[in-house]
């Protein structure tokens, strides 16, 4: 059941597509977007095992992950490492704030055991010669652990991608000229969303502009998948909140 009021209980990650373009940039790249996986009691980790398996059907030349790979503690780092170790090719990932609450080096070390390269406030390029994609990472916003300088140094307005678990940081990004599009999660889609009244509570409440989907500002992106576990309680109401794997077809514009 795919319906605005769905409850999305323990159903399986849903697989969705999208173009983006990077303006200026002259390259292809095919990548797949996972946040949010939350490993710990509140996920069954049956739903993180597919996500992962729908990632690897998809056969993206790389995987980006945004954060919040546990819910709380370390217990789960364990089956974490396992779990992401399994997906297929290259992956690149930056940390949450509930993997920062949690033990951020423990989950930066749990994750390089998984062969995931971890940026914190750094930028990369993927790719060969001079289609290479930079890609910047940045840690936390939502936790202070952020340092948008540092992140972008050296990169100048070059065309790039940037991560960043806490999509509210993407104006920061924006305004260094180089990342013109914002990968993120951290907001569940709202987790239970009631069209209308939850976008409106979030913005009062707790000042978030960025809550679901793709947001589009003078030429630059953000976009905010869902993600695929949860917190506090295990379900998901409304689509914007559907539990999300994405892929990208990242082209110049």
């Amino acid at each position: 059941m795919d319906t605005p009021g769905a409850l999305y209980g323990f159903a399986p990650p849903t697989l969705t597509g999208h173009t983006v373009k990077i303006p200026g940039w002259t390259g292809r790249l095919r990548i797949a977007h996972i946040t949010d996986l939350h490993f710990g009691v509140v996920t069954p980790m049956a739903i993180q095992r597919e996500a992962v398996a729908q990632v690897n059907a998809a056969k993206p030349q790389l995987t980006v992950l945004t954060g919040d790979f546990i819910c709380r503690g370390r217990s789960f780092l364990d089956r974490m490492t396992e779990t992401l170790s399994a997906i297929d090719g290259p992956k690149l990932a930056v940390l949450g704030n509930h993997d920062h609450w949690s033990d951020g080096p423990g989950v930066r070390a749990a994750l390089e055991r998984a062969e995931v390269e971890v940026l914190e406030n750094a930028w990369t390029r993927f790719g060969v010669g001079e289609d290479a994609l930079p890609i910047v990472g940045l840690d936390d916003y939502g936790t202070d652990h952020h340092d948008v300088d540092l992140a972008t140094k050296g990169l100048g307005a070059t065309p790039a991608l940037a991560l960043s678990h806490n999509p509210e940081s993407a104006p920061l990004l924006w305004g260094r000229g180089g990342p013109k599009v914002v990968l993120s999660g951290h907001t569940h889609g709202g987790q239970l969303h009631v069209q209308g009244w939850t976008e409106a509570i979030w913005r009062k409440l707790v000042n978030v502009k960025y809550l679901s989907g793709f947001y589009t500002e003078e030429g630059f992106q953000v976009y905010v998948n869902p993600g695929v576990g949860a917190s506090v309680v295990p379900w998901r109401y409304g689509r914007p909140a559907m539990r999300t794997v994405s892929v990208l077809n990242l082209e110049g514009g």
